[in-house]
């Protein structure tokens, strides 16, 4: 079997024995990972695997060097899933962190400069950003928005294929009490459908039943009807059926 093979459907396994175990949001930072064997010579100079390389996103990178339980939960699901396939004891056998380099893009430093430049003014992800401070955690960025999950961001990649308008972790603001936690709202998502508009958002704590009842009512007072609830590992698996679904729940609202 080549070894790209063996790789990918090592990869595939360790990610669904993490989500058979409830650990999503490791599953999570493993999907996006990209798997490598590193190889040593014995002493009569035959090669061997001698540890698996991850390369990770610079955010993730961060994250799971900076958690010991985060590499030991990860490690513990690998070294079970590989036993015998790659050591038959893999008790010892080393996993190995690497930043994934980024492509080079044209003109890549006048693009870094403008964000640098307009880092200050942007509110999308504000709420979020500042309680992931609070945990000493960052948002994901992708394509150069911030989204507190990879489940988010795989609606966003479906919101994407559609080609319908939407506004990722937007700044929602209403002033009528001066508190800035009674005036402001973060939604998952926006979305505007022929000029209707609705929020998506992804749960990932269904016990929040009246926090979320009355954040929805705060928007369906300025008119937005459409406000739909889905649980985050149902978004990262099925982000295209959940935004089929959301997109023909907006559709009927259409004035």
């Amino acid at each position: 079997m080549p070894d790209s093979e063996f790789l990918e459907k090592l990869h595939r396994t360790w990610v669904q024995a993490l989500i058979n175990d409830s650990w999503n949001d490791y599953a999570a930072i493993i999907v996006d990972a990209e798997l490598e064997f590193d190889t040593a010579w014995d002493e009569y100079q035959n090669d061997f695997t001698s540890a698996l390389l991850v390369y990770l996103p610079l955010n993730l990178y961060s994250l799971v060097t900076k958690e010991e339980k985060t590499q030991e939960v990860l490690r513990d699901h690998f070294v079970n899933i590989a036993h015998g396939h790659i050591w038959v004891d893999m008790t010892n056998f080393p996993i190995h962190y690497r930043v994934k380099l980024l492509e080079i893009e044209e003109n890549w430093q006048k693009t870094i400069k403008f964000l640098i430049a307009k880092s200050k003014e942007l509110n999308q992800g504000l709420i979020t950003e500042k309680a992931f401070a609070r945990k000493g955690r960052e948002p994901i960025i992708y394509n150069e928005m911030k989204f507190a999950s990879q489940s988010e961001i795989r609606i966003a990649q479906e919101l994407e294929v559609k080609g319908v308008l939407f506004f990722p972790l937007p700044l929602a603001v209403r002033h009528e009490t001066g508190n800035i936690y009674e005036d402001h709202r973060e939604v998952d998502f926006l979305v505007c459908l022929d000029g209707t508009f609705g929020i998506l958002e992804i749960s990932f704590h269904p016990d929040r039943y009246e926090k979320d009842k009355e954040k929805d009512a705060w928007f369906k007072k300025s008119g937005i009807l459409c406000v739909e609830h889905y649980p985050a590992e149902k978004c990262y698996n099925q982000p295209r059926a959940v935004v089929e679904e959301f997109l023909s729940f907006l559709f009927k609202h259409k004035r």
